[in-house]
């Protein structure tokens, strides 16, 4: 048998909200007999008790009452299936047989019953298939496409249908036809109306509960408008029917705020109180034709009116529910996101709270791998793992992209968390037919008093920082973690580059004259120095590594080359070969338009390209798959000299620095300073030196602090030496009086 079947209450992903139910009128289902038999028989009983009860009830009206009988043929094309239909007709013919002996014939009442049976089936079949109308009603969409076919057109297009064949068999007179038409819509479009969607609401009244954010009115107060709903309608009934004024009306404004404060259940109780209280008061006072098709009229309307204004009330707490959860669920795993884990710890904040930020380690790998969807998939197992792992008194969240974080409320040692968090990983994921094994990186923090949650999350994003350089993959936040990289020191950076605190200092570089046997002012590095308003002057090794990583590093490495060129230009007229040397941050050597922006630089400060020379660090040579060497080489387009900075400490090889073509190599200090005690240390610069010059390259030796150091480093034919040795770093009015005033060159 094919039927209608209710989806009943069921759990989205997130497990917090409810779907809408829905009537689905064509999916299979295995035959029951049983079953079949009790809806059969069921069916036939109750049509026949409630076709005998409003016969007898309404005996002497000239117009059709409320026509209860009705409401349950469509419950039945509904619930069991519009294939059912013939039960209509059926349970006429058999009231005729069984009631009217034969009496009267039983064509009018025949043909009556197959139109109804027709056209409500049809147009039960459209509005749950074509249409595919939920049901219980919970949107507007729903309540007027229910309300207009199946409580308007088809009831005046059966009633149309029926009173033309009853016309043409002689039955109903021509002149009749009006008050015909009238006795069969009326009763109909008030059954179908006001009965079946609120039956239909009673019978789904789980899946008609509002979300969870909605605050539903009190017992008290439902109980009150339903009563005063009751009383106003019988009473409004009574007054029209006796001072004939259209106080029925009054009773929709209680009705109208029943169905706002609570809905699609508001609505069906409001309906379902009138409907109750006006058959009774309509039996007691034994109505006039004239008032019931009033009263039905109201009951049709009020009906009408108060489910379309629930089905609005429910679509918008819906569309708040959506909005809701967007903003404190992840969409993709269900999980609750930052902003609700925020808010959970701000809410245990006098609590001892454990929190863990896991990071999944080469997540852009396995997009690559797997691609997006599958890895989408892996992450929505992830989420379902740890749900299931972990007690519901745990707050799982995903974060970010690829971290999710675990809080507990709890006075273990973060250590034992995150080992219970380890194991976790262990067996595979899937992902598109393959297995994956996941590692993680874990940030973890415990506080006694939680506090600030925005406290919390920044520890706990230290510590996993730190974490994913760890050999362990996983750190519990201490203070000494945050050294260099406290909040305040980011504050007080962005705030030194807007009060031009960050300066540059110059140290010379110095080269071996042959000829008069002294070493000689070449050129000077610009060296970067904050000039703190308290704290003086602060060393590089306090700051440039976190300038580095922030935005504003790039803005102040521009402005430094652009004040070392304005100062070359300057210097250049006492030493016209003079050269100043520039570092440049990975982020400005990756930057598309480096070339462009030094060309620019050059031409603003009016100063020639051979007065500048680039130093990239080794670390981003050795990392960079070709975008160093094309950069290299667009310089020395344009005239510009590149050097390979602190060359033996970033991993790189000779061979490496073949294929970028840098005119100058600087070797690190640590190979310097050991030189004239370590022979180890001296015969790597030694050989460093001669395979640089088989390449064409000029050797710069770095951080030079002796005599020793300069005599090794001048024996092993290096011709070009920086260091403190020679001179430190100085601001520049006081590097020109030290360095530049006593001639063309200083001679040491």
């Amino acid at each position: 048998m094919a039927g209608p079947l209710l989806s009943y209450v069921d759990r989205e992903p997130n497990g917090l909200w409810l779907k809408i139910a829905s009537v689905r009128p064509f999916a299979p289902r295995a035959v029951n007999r049983q079953k079949t038999a009790v809806y059969i028989v069921g069916f036939l009983l109750v049509w026949q008790i409630l076709t005998a009860l409003t016969e007898h009830v309404f005996t002497a009206s000239g117009a059709s009452p409320l026509y209860p009988a009705l409401a349950l043929d469509v419950l039945l094309l509904i619930y069991v299936g519009w294939r059912w239909w013939p039960l209509i007709p059926i349970s006429a013919v058999l009231r005729w047989a069984l009631f009217e002996r034969f009496a009267h014939p039983v064509w009018p009442a025949l043909i009556v019953q197959i139109v109804l049976g027709v056209v409500f089936a049809l147009a039960v079949r459209f509005v749950l298939g074509r249409l595919r109308v939920a049901l219980p009603l919970r949107n507007l969409r729903d309540v007027a496409w229910f309300s207009g076919i199946l409580g308007l057109a088809a009831p005046f297009v059966t009633a149309l249908i029926a009173v033309t064949l009853l016309v043409a068999i002689g039955k109903v007179a021509v002149d009749d036809v009006p008050q015909q038409l009238a006795r069969f819509v009326v009763g109909d479009v008030t059954a179908v109306m006001a009965i079946v969607p609120a039956i239909i609401t009673f019978l789904g009244w789980r899946q008609t509960q509002s979300p969870p954010e909605h605050q539903d009115p009190s017992r008290v107060e439902v109980a009150s408008l339903v009563a005063g709903t009751a009383l106003l309608v019988a009473g409004g009934i009574y007054l029209s029917s006796t001072i004939h004024e259209p106080v029925l009306d009054l009773s929709f404004v209680v009705m109208s705020w029943l169905a706002l404060r609570y809905g699609i259940r508001g609505a069906a109780l409001a309906s379902a109180t009138a409907v109750v209280s006006a058959t009774v008061i309509e039996i007691a006072l034994g109505l006039s034709p004239a008032m019931l098709v009033l009263t039905q009229g109201f009951l049709f309307a009020s009906s009408l009116m108060v489910f379309l204004l629930a089905g609005l009330v429910d679509e918008r707490w819906e569309m708040v529910a959506r909005l809701s959860r967007r903003a404190f669920v992840d969409e993709l795993t269900g999980l609750p996101n930052r902003e609700r884990l925020v808010e959970w710890v701000d809410r245990h904040a006098d609590s001892a709270i454990v929190l863990v930020i896991m990071d999944i380690d080469d997540m852009r790998l396995l997009n690559q791998g797997v691609g997006r969807v599958a890895a989408d998939h892996v992450l929505q197992q992830m989420a379902i793992r740890l749900r299931s792992t972990f007690p519901t008194s745990h707050m799982i969240a995903r974060v970010s992209a690829d971290e999710f974080a675990v809080a507990v409320v709890d006075d273990r040692s973060p250590h034992a968390i995150m080992t219970e968090l380890r194991a976790f990983f262990d067996a595979p994921f899937e992902a598109d037919g393959s297995r994956v094994f996941l590692s993680v990186s874990m940030g973890a923090v415990r506080m006694i008093r939680a506090g600030s949650a925005d406290e919390m999350l920044r520890k706990a994003d230290i510590a996993l920082e730190r974490a994913k350089d760890s050999p362990t993959h996983a750190i519990v936040y201490s203070p000494e973690l945050q050294v260099g990289d406290s909040p305040s020191l980011v504050g007080e950076l962005h705030r030194a580059v807007e009060r031009r605190e960050l300066v540059p200092f110059f140290q010379p570089i110095f080269r071996y004259d042959e000829t008069t046997r002294s070493w000689r002012v070449a050129g000077a590095e610009a060296l970067l120095r904050w000039i703190h308003p308290d704290r003086g002057i602060v060393a590089p090794a306090h700051f440039i590594e976190l300038l580095e990583r922030l935005s504003i590093g790039e803005h102040v490495g521009w402005n430094v080359m652009e004040q070392a060129l304005l100062q070359a230009g300057e210097w250049r007229r006492d030493i016209p070969d003079f050269q100043v040397w520039v570092n440049l941050f990975a982020r400005q050597v990756l930057q598309r338009h480096c070339r462009d922006r030094i060309r620019d630089l050059l031409e603003r400060t009016m100063v020639p390209a051979d007065a500048l020379i680039v130093e990239i660090n080794e670390n981003v040579v050795a990392s960079d798959d070709g975008d160093v060497a094309a950069l290299v080489s667009s310089l020395r387009d344009i005239g510009v000299n590149c050097a390979i900075d602190d060359f033996g400490t970033g991993g790189s090889s000779l061979g490496r620095v073949r294929d970028v073509p840098a005119s100058v190599l600087k070797i690190d200090r640590s190979f310097v300073t050991k030189s004239e005690v370590d022979s180890k240390a001296r015969a790597v610069a030694v050989t460093v030196l001669r395979l640089a010059s088989e390449l064409g390259m000029t050797v710069v030796a770095e951080g030079v602090e002796n005599t020793m150091q300069l005599e090794v480093m001048l024996e092993a034919g290096c011709q070009y030496v920086q260091g403190y040795a020679l001179g430190h770093p100085l601001p520049a009015e006081l590097f020109a009086r030290t360095f530049l005033t006593i001639g063309r060159a200083s001679n040491l």
